[in-house]
């Protein structure tokens, strides 16, 4: 065998060494990668801590109420939750949200206000155009809790006012307009949003017909929700006017309207000499 062809077997020889080091080299790379991954990945997952939170499942806007079909609980890791952002359904559902929600967005007690709870958390309806009127719900619709937060609705009015009869006197003999008292009933304000109620909440006993002498009730002590108040939100100037007329004794009368009703009606105010022209009453003998 020749030289060269010694030298060719020994590099072969050499080449295919190399191979076999590098092939089982590779082998107990991935043996032990193999071994390490699991471990490594429950290592991380240990290291994960989660939580839920409550989300919204639509876009809500600024005032709206939340209902359950409005929500569902994410689970997040706990450094992406805010320490104010809402864990239970319940502790969500039923409240008004105080901001515009996107879907999949995060609930935080800050975005959260209950209209009827002690604190009057009710700033989340105000632009800074408008006050917060509190109106007295002592009309026949309010005693009979025909109204809702939500509803449209117009506020009738009947007032005493002192106008001039028009009759001409002779100022300069110092004699001054004769004037007289008159009753006016006017649509004070129209198209108003009755922004919260303000509530009370007693238990009364249900009573039980056919009692025998000597017999007590027995049913469980019924909830009565009486409407003390509506919160309107107004511009100023529609405040001051409601405070005056009923600062002066209006008598007020609310009427509701469709939830859709956009029209603005014209109406005359009534008097004595519009009741008696409307039904012909001056041509009665």
């Amino acid at each position: 065998m020749s030289n060269k062809t010694k030298a060719v077997l020994i590099i072969l020889a050499g080449v295919v060494l190399v191979a076999i080091g590098v092939f089982a080299s590779f082998l107990l790379i991935q043996s032990f990668q193999a071994g390490q991954t699991p471990a490594t990945m429950e290592a991380a997952e240990e290291e994960i801590i989660t939580t839920d939170v409550v989300v919204v499942t639509r876009d809500l806007f600024l005032g709206d109420r939340l209902a359950e079909g409005d929500l569902e609980l994410a689970t997040v890791p706990i450094e992406m939750a805010p320490r104010t952002a809402i864990a239970t359904l319940d502790s969500a559902v039923g409240k008004i949200i105080k901001s515009d929600l996107v879907q999949g967005q995060m609930v935080l007690s800050h975005n959260l206000a209950d209209p009827t709870n002690n604190n009057q958390d009710l700033s989340f309806i105000l632009s800074d155009e408008h006050v917060l009127l509190a109106f007295p719900a002592n009309d026949l619709m309010s005693v009979e809790n025909m109204v809702q937060r939500g509803d449209i609705v117009d506020i009738f009015a009947s007032f005493v006012q002192e106008v001039e009869t028009g009759e001409e006197v002779d100022t300069a003999a110092g004699e001054e307009p004769e004037t007289v008292t008159r009753t006016f009933t006017v649509d004070t304000m129209q198209r108003v949003d009755v922004t919260a109620l303000v509530v009370e909440v007693m238990e009364e006993e249900e009573p039980e017909p056919n009692l025998l002498p000597g017999q007590t009730a027995q049913g469980a002590p019924q909830r009565i929700t009486r409407i003390r108040a509506y919160l309107l939100a107004l511009n100023p100037q529609d405040a001051l006017i409601l405070k005056h007329l009923k600062d002066t004794g209006a008598i007020f009368d609310i009427v509701l309207r469709a939830p859709t009703s956009t029209v603005q009606f014209e109406l005359t105010p009534v008097t004595e000499e519009f009741i008696i022209e409307f039904y012909g009453l001056e041509i009665l003998p």
